[in-house]
This record gives C-alpha cells, structure tokens and sequence, in this order.
C-alpha cells in the first residue's frame, strides 16, 4: 500500500481547557477522535517540540534551559532520528510551515525539504533594546506619541522602521494574525509531492494580545513573577479572542487540505505544545519553568486514514509518544498511545535576566531549579531534584502515591546517568 501523508500541527500555547470549541470542531465536522489526558513534557517551546520529534523526554534529548544555559543558547540537535529525518528516510518530502522562529534554521531545524518562516519578526533583535528603553520611558499610547518619543531620544530612523512595520503587519491582521493566513495560502499554491509530511506551528494564540506589546520582551521575567498586574486583564480578555481566530484559521486550513486530497489519506494529529498562564497562582503570565497544569495539559486529536484512532486507556499521554506513534503507524504497526504516567521536567527560566535588582534576582534563583512532574494514575506529584524533596502530591492516599513516584523519578534519572535502573 501506498505511505499515508503524515500532518502534525502544532497550535502554540493553546491550553486544554480553552480548546473545547476547537475540538468540537474537528471531532464533528473532520472526523477527528478526541483526547483527554494528554501531557506536554515542558512548559515551553523548544523541549516541548524536541520531546515531539524525538521521542524523549527533555533530559534525554538535552534540549533544554538550565541556569547557565538561556536562549539563544538552546537548540536542536538534529542527528538522523528526528521524526522529519526518519520519514525523509522512508521516502517522505518533508514541509515545514512555522510561525514561531525557535522553530526553524537558526535554532537548529534544518532537514526538512523545504521550509516556509509564516511569520517575519516584527523588529530586528538590534532594535528591541532601544525601543524597550523608549516604551518604558515615555508609555506611549498610540503610534503617534510613540513616533514622538523616539524623536526625542534622537532615534530618526527607528521611527520610520518601526512605523513601516506596524502599517504592513497591522495590515495583514497582527497581533490577530500571526501568520495563519499565510500558511493558508501556501497550503492552496503548494503542489506536495506524495507521501508528504507536513510539521505546520500556528501562533495565533501565543502573545501578543495587544499592538505595542509586541515590541520588547522585557517583561517576561516579570511576568512569570506576577509582577505586571496591568496585563492580565488584557491577556484574559485577549486570549479567549485568539483561541476563536485560531479555530476559525485552522477550520480553513483542514479544508484546503481536504480539498487537495492530502487529508483523507493522512495520520493528522493535532495538538499544543504547552499552555498559558492568565494571572493565576499570583498573577503570573506567559509559559516556562512553572509546571501547573493550566501550562501542561494540552488538547490532542487524532484522525487516521480508514481506521480507529488508537483507544484511549486509562491514563496520560505524553507528547514524546508522538514520533513512535507516527513511525509505528506508517510501517503498518500497531501502538499503545496511553501510557500508566507521563512526565514532565523543568531546569528553570529559559532567557537570560541580565540588570535584575538584588530582590527580583533572588526571586528568579528560586526557581532555577530541576523539578519533575510525574501524572499518574494514582495521582500527581512535583519534585525538587535539586533540593531531593516532593514539592507537591495530589492522591488519595498520598503515603503510597509518594512511594510510586518517588521509584519512577529516581528511575527515570538513573537511567540517564547511566548507572541502571536504581532499586
């Protein structure tokens, strides 16, 4: 038999319990079989994604933050058994649309056949330093006081620049639009060569919820403190709004994929990376490092071409079982997607925090720790491994569920220190 067409789309930052509309969705109108359990194995991008095309957890695949290793210093490691290289190997032309720049050439990825940036940046990294300086100075509220501003600090060119970008992005729907439409349209030019694997990453719901704040990062660290109340009004307004753009997008995207034929012939999973903080536990915002569940459970599809989507066990599933499930299925094998427990591993902040004050710099230590999440069916735990402590436990009968866990993390860290599993 012909190899089925592999689609994988990634719906950055969309957490499960604001995708219900997305699901009904694609279960009703696609055929698409539904979910519940499933697990991201890192509460941002780059892990997340290299657990997806590997097959690894972070610790294995060694494509994580750590305290002396921040972006852009993370990358993929491409090595013959990514899940793009694995399929180019089987005969595949291997697409790869993205949104997200972590994704793509300058972080590593770079197999594929042929790769298409839906997404340009809105202001050069030579720029954003000094147009943060202005934001904070002056606060300006619409583009016009911001032209001013910038007039002021002497900065003539940034002005003509950043205005440039605003007019042509604003023009193309940002910060609504994050490069779904483009995407679209490519999938409609494009003539895919069969079998076909098609990796495509849609931002649209990761911020920025508003138009200036797309221009500075400066913010995330105190984000993740819950130090920027004004935003999580904005952000839990915004949001929602971008979780309904999104569907509407990726509705339209599965039926140029349907109407090119691609669709009824493909494994299409569909799912997130990580989710969104919205002000809880505090006020905090953003995605990295902490390991809640509004950061961790994500939504994740199936639909297979003439068969049953794998049975849903009683269980969790680990976004690392998604390139042995692809592989397993291409060449005809069967898979168990469930598994009794799923993983998931923080090593700290993933940018750099240069020019902290003394509080805020102790704050951020705090949490430059490795701590392991384990969901199981007995319950959840977190464990400092830094500090060799449970941080959390959530069961029944907890005495018991501390013993379980606590068996599953120092396995999982002895087998990567290669000393066997520990007793």
């Amino acid at each position: 038999m012909d190899k089925p067409n592999v689609i994988l789309i990634v719906l950055d930052t969309l957490r499960k319990d604001y995708s219900s509309g997305i699901e009904h969705k694609l279960i009703r109108d696609f055929g698409f079989t539904g979910y519940e359990n499933a697990i991201a194995p890192s509460p941002w991008t780059i892990p997340s994604h290299a657990s997806m095309f590997t097959g690894l957890y972070p610790i294995y695949h060694g494509v994580h933050e750590g305290k002396r290793r921040k972006v852009p210093d993370v990358k993929f490691k491409e090595d013959g058994t990514y899940l793009h290289e694995i399929l180019d190997s089987l005969g595949y032309t291997t697409y790869l649309f993205t949104a997200n720049f972590f994704i793509g050439p300058d972080f590593g990825i770079k197999g594929f056949s042929e790769f298409h940036d839906t997404l340009k940046p809105l202001i050069e990294d030579q720029d954003r330093e000094k147009l943060s300086r202005v934001l904070k100075k002056y606060q300006p509220k619409n583009g016009l006081e911001l032209v001013k501003a910038l007039m002021k600090e002497k900065k003539f060119v940034l002005p003509f620049k950043v205005l440039w970008r605003i007019i042509s992005r604003y023009g193309e729907g940002w910060p609504k639009d994050k490069g779904a439409k483009v995407t679209n349209k490519l999938l409609k030019e494009l003539n895919f060569k069969a079998p076909s694997y098609i990796f495509i990453n849609l931002m649209e719901v990761h911020e920025p919820y508003s138009l200036f704040e797309g221009f500075t990062d400066a913010p995330v660290v105190n984000r993740l403190l819950g130090q920027e109340p004004e935003l999580v009004e904005k952000w839990r307004k915004g949001y929602p709004e971008q979780v309904k753009y999104l569907e509407k997008r990726l509705v339209e995207m599965l039926n140029i994929l349907q109407e090119k034929g691609i669709l009824e012939n493909s494994i299409t999973i569909v799912t997130s990376d990580h989710g969104q903080l919205l002000g809880e536990y505090g006020g905090k915002l953003g995605h990295g490092v902490f390991l809640h569940d509004e950061l961790l459970r994500v939504p994740f599809l199936i639909r297979l071409p003439n068969k049953e989507p794998p049975h849903e066990e009683n269980g969790y599933i680990s976004l690392a079982r998604i390139k042995p499930m692809i592989s397993s299925t291409v060449q005809g094998n069967e898979f168990n997607l469930t598994s009794e427990y799923a993983i998931v591993e923080s090593f700290g902040t993933h940018y750099p925090y240069p020019n902290l004050t003394e509080d805020k710099t102790e704050l951020v230590q705090e949490i430059e720790k490795y701590r392991i999440k384990i969901y199981h069916r007995e319950g959840t735990a977190i464990f400092s491994v830094d500090d060799w402590r449970f941080e959390e436990v959530n069961a029944e009968n907890e005495e018991k569920f501390r013993n379980i866990a606590k068996k599953l993390i120092v396995k999982h860290i002895s087998l990567f220190a290669g000393k066997g599993v520990a007793k």
